[in-house]
Formats: structure tokens, sequence, C-alpha cells
């Protein structure tokens, strides 16, 4: 009797363990929604939320504070859900996250864009100790603003961009193994033709 009761509390614990239930939220999140939280609520994990949000009351507390600032009052109550759990994960692990982002391959840059085109957030994988650059082709010659920022927030490359210097800005150099983003900000839309990725050492 003892080894069934031991048994039922270890199926109790792993199925209601918080750890286990936050990482199937965090499953469930879609590429869209992880690219718009990433790149329009990041600075929630920089104080801008402060206290004003309690994790304890759920998404619906927080459901307009999300619509508000995400420019999008059309939310779904799933994609609210998500965006909640996203920013429970930021706030809690300290950390960014995105779906699968080693499995996709940036080639394909739809999946990164916010639906505005003024922003993206892509995954550049995790990338080896060396000096690297940015070759970037773009359909409107705008200003626009780029980070390459690791998981845990660490700033590679933080600047605004002219339209005739991205050539000579866009490198950056890691000191050591670490999974980095890129993200891009612009008041205009800005559609990216092609973005590689390169290796100088």
């Amino acid at each position: 009797m003892k080894r069934i009761k031991y048994i039922w509390i270890g199926i109790l614990f792993t199925v209601f363990h918080p750890h286990l239930l936050a990482d199937q939220k965090m499953e469930n999140i879609t590429m869209k929604t992880a690219v718009i939280f990433n790149t329009l609520c990041s600075k929630c994990h920089e104080g801008e939320c402060s206290g004003r949000l309690s994790f304890d009351t759920g998404s619906q507390a927080a459901s307009s504070h999300i619509k508000r600032y995400t420019a999008d009052v059309n939310l779904s109550k799933s994609e609210i859900e998500s965006f909640f759990s996203l920013l429970n994960y930021m706030k809690t692990e300290c950390a960014l996250w995105m779906p699968n982002n080693e499995k996709y391959n940036t080639g394909d840059l739809s999946r990164f864009v916010l639906p505005s085109f003024k922003g993206y957030f892509i995954p550049l994988g995790v990338l080896r100790q060396g000096e690297y650059h940015i070759d970037m082709k773009m359909k409107e010659d705008i200003h626009f603003k780029i980070e390459i920022i690791s998981d845990h927030f660490d700033h590679l490359l933080n600047i605004s961009v002219c339209p005739d210097r991205k050539k000579d800005i866009l490198k950056f150099t890691t000191d050591n193994d670490v999974n980095l983003f890129l993200r891009i900000k612009s008041r205009q839309p800005l559609h990216i033709i092609d973005l590689e990725l390169k290796k100088d050492n």
C-alpha cells in the first residue's frame, strides 16, 4: 500500500509540477506572438511595467495593458494568455524566449516581422566566439534601430542606423558561445529583401 501511495505522489508531482505546466504553456506560444512580444514588450523587463501587473490574478487582469502596448485591440483570448506567459517567463527567468528558434532558417523573414513591418525579431542561434557582421538589403532607404541581444538581455550591438552607413557599423564580437537575437525597429514600414550573417574570423 505504501508503494502505491508513493507512486501516486510521484504521478501527481509530475503532472502538477509548476515548472512542467509553465513549459507546456510556453510550447503553445506561436511564432507570431513571440515576435510581437519580444519586439514591442521587452522593456517590461527593464521596469516599465514596474509592479503594476500581478501574475497571481491571471491573464485577464492584464488584458487591457497587453492590448495597449501591443497596439492590437483584436488579440484573441489565447494570444493574451500567451503574452501573459511570456511576460511571466521574462520576469521570473530573466530571459527572452522564442519557439523552436534553433530549428528555423532565417531565410524566410516573413515569420519574424511585425504585421506593421515596423519591427523584426530574428533568432540568430548560438554563435561561437568571434567577430561577425550582417549584410542587409532593404526595399526602403530609411533610418532604423538595430540590436543584437542575447537571451539574457546582454547587448552586443545597439545603434541607430542611417541608410548609407549600415555596411560600416553592423559588426559585433562575441567573447564566448551565446544564443543571440536580432531586433530591428523603425518608425516606418521596413521590408528586408535579404539578410545574411557572416563570421569574419
